[in-house]
């Protein structure tokens, strides 16, 4: 019974924290990130979206298939931060991959119950 009780905390871990950060960036993107965008300030915005929907689809996984969505996060992680090291910016790599890859982390250990 305990071991469920561990595959539960961290299942539901890895959804909040999901569901937090994701809606964290959606409100950046909405408020500042479309605007730029409208008023053709945003190409540095747009370079950066298609590192996003990794873990957006990975995360959106994650709730039906706990392992790949972590497994999707975590190759999200991965590529938003070597495109920020690759940018030269060390703390946007921290701050945009770490997150994604501590709950990445959450969905595959809760999937993996052997490894609780």
């Amino acid at each position: 019974m305990k071991i469920m009780q561990h595959h539960m905390i961290l299942n539901w871990t890895g959804r909040i924290s999901g569901l937090l950060i994701t809606a964290f960036f959606a409100a950046f993107f909405i408020g500042e990130g479309i605007p730029d965008i409208l008023n053709g300030n945003g190409k540095e915005l747009l370079e950066f979206i298609p590192f996003t929907i990794l873990s957006l689809a990975g995360y959106l996984l994650a709730w039906r298939r706990p392992l790949w969505g972590g497994r999707l996060l975590i190759a999200g992680a991965l590529l938003l931060a070597g495109y920020f090291i690759f940018r030269q910016d060390m703390v946007m790599a921290l701050v945009y991959a770490l997150p994604s890859g501590l709950t990445g982390l959450c969905f595959i250990a809760a999937a993996n119950k052997e490894l609780i």
